[in-house]
């Protein structure tokens, strides 16, 4: 049993260890809100003003900002998942972590949570400026704030416990291609970021529709489009936050054991 004395000294070793990483995720924040600048105003401007253009719903562009918004803490995914490889196949910076005196299970929680936090902060940039690019597009009415930031938070967790549990089950750098491309790659294209659920369902196969229910990042995406776009043609919102909250939890889980073990082992 951890007694207060000892979870003290573990909280205090955890934050001293997060404003460490930090101190390495300051210096290359600007360019990395360059990059988002770029590619996001490209698809916006693309999808919200061209596509309608050539016949494409009139609405499509916001309901593709909102997937774009939390994209990009989903697209982060691969290359964090090659740094913590490369350093798991080379220099092996994380043993210094392992030394410590914490458990090693609070090191991988440390980098969810870290990964979580950055994608908190991207979207200090994403939001706003999908809002500029589509301003008398969205409907401010139907726009429900609380779900809204409640199942970001949600995606941002789910994200880094997802970046966890890749990176346990990639074996090496020269593997991590066939997880891009057999896993992160499918699970956005049929997560709902370009088409609601229900256009599955309704308007092309109901058996295939229930089979992409076992997609984890559908939830995401249904559930930030239910929060941002009204409830009306989506899956619920709770239910889609419960089963995202469900899901972090477990591939978290699952994806520290995984390091643990493979840590131990080398």
């Amino acid at each position: 049993m951890i007694t207060t004395k000892r979870f003290a000294q573990y909280w205090h070793i955890f934050w001293q260890l997060f404003k460490t990483d930090l101190l390495v995720f300051w210096p290359q924040l600007s360019e990395d809100i360059i990059n988002i600048v770029v590619w996001l105003t490209s698809f916006l401007t693309v999808w919200a003003y061209a596509l309608p253009a050539l016949g494409m719903l009139k609405t499509f562009g916001t309901f593709a900002a909102f997937s774009l918004i939390a994209s990009e803490s989903y697209w982060r995914i691969w290359p964090t998942c090659f740094e913590l490889i490369n350093d798991l196949d080379g220099d092996k910076a994380i043993d210094y972590h392992l030394t410590l005196p914490l458990p090693s299970e609070l090191i991988f929680v440390e980098l969810i949570l870290l990964y979580a936090f950055k994608s908190i902060i991207f979207s200090f940039v994403t939001f706003p400026l999908s809002v500029l690019i589509l301003w008398n597009q969205i409907n401010w009415q139907i726009f429900s704030w609380p779900k809204f930031i409640l199942i970001f938070f949600t995606i941002s967790l789910f994200t880094g416990s997802f970046f966890i549990f890749l990176s346990s089950i990639t074996k090496n750098r020269r593997s991590l291609r066939k997880i891009g491309i057999r896993i992160i790659l499918p699970l956005w294209f049929f997560g709902g970021g370009q088409f609601p659920w229900k256009i599955f369902y309704t308007s092309i196969s109901k058996k295939f529709a229930y089979i992409l229910l076992l997609n984890p990042w559908l939830y995401a995406m249904e559930g930030i489009h239910a929060a941002a776009l009204g409830q009306e043609g989506f899956l619920p919102f709770w239910l889609c936050f419960i089963v995202l909250l469900a899901a972090s939890i477990l591939f978290g889980t699952i994806g520290i054991m995984r390091l643990k073990k493979y840590l131990d082992f080398i």
